[in-house]
């Protein structure tokens, strides 16, 4: 298990340098510091090797940050302000440091997104994983505001629709300024987006009493 884990990992990290294609078994092989009779015991080939990694480094990329807004969803919903449980069970977990520390990496997040680029493009697994925390992560959205609605927190006329379209544009875009610039924070570009998307939901004029998830904090 441990010689797997070691190859899985270095294999990973050769990827992101390079990517599927360019790296080959017995670089993988040598800079893992294994044999190839230690690394055919472990994978049956170097296509199996990459679907592990892509189980191993990408699935959890797309999936781990949709089991914590369920979690969140499920243990704090009830007593959390909308507000709160906005940034806690929608903006937070898609936090690349989170993603970072899953991983035990210091991951460039440039090379990162190259790889999973290259990943939705040449693997039917990665392209599902990406459309399915699309449609997940708007289902979330959704569900926390529209929460919101029904406890008086956000007006009834709100247009939430509008509101859901643009904050995953947003999220797209921070995403491509990360590509441009890894030192960009994007825990901050969140916290800015969601402070706009609140003004938006309950208007500027509201804005006031609505800063802490509801009329009565105010």
């Amino acid at each position: 298990m441990k010689t797997e884990q070691n190859i899985l990992q270095t294999a990973f990290r050769l990827f992101l340098g390079k990517g599927f294609s360019d790296i080959s078994t017995n670089e993988i092989i040598r800079e893992a510091g294994a044999t190839k009779g230690g690394f055919y015991y472990c994978f049956k080939s170097r296509e199996d090797l990459v679907l592990k990694v892509i189980d191993r480094y990408l699935k959890p990329y797309y999936l781990c940050p949709i089991e914590r807004m369920e979690q969140v969803w499920e243990n704090k919903r009830v007593d959390m302000s909308t507000r709160t449980l906005l940034w806690e069970g929608f903006f937070a977990p898609q936090r690349f440091k989170a993603y970072q520390e899953y991983a035990g990496m210091d991951i460039a997040f440039r090379d990162f997104y190259f790889l999973l680029y290259e990943g939705m493009k040449k693997y039917e697994e990665v392209e599902h994983y990406f459309a399915e925390n699309t449609r997940k992560r708007e289902l979330c959205l959704r569900r926390i505001l529209e929460r919101g609605k029904e406890r008086k927190e956000i007006p009834a006329d709100a247009n939430l629709d509008s509101c859901i379209v643009m904050t995953l544009a947003m999220q797209d875009g921070i995403l491509a300024l990360k590509v441009l610039d890894d030192k960009i924070d994007d825990e901050e570009k969140y916290r800015y987006m969601e402070k706009q998307m609140w003004k938006d939901l309950v208007g500027q004029e509201a804005y006031g009493p609505y800063l802490d998830g509801g009329v009565e904090s105010a």
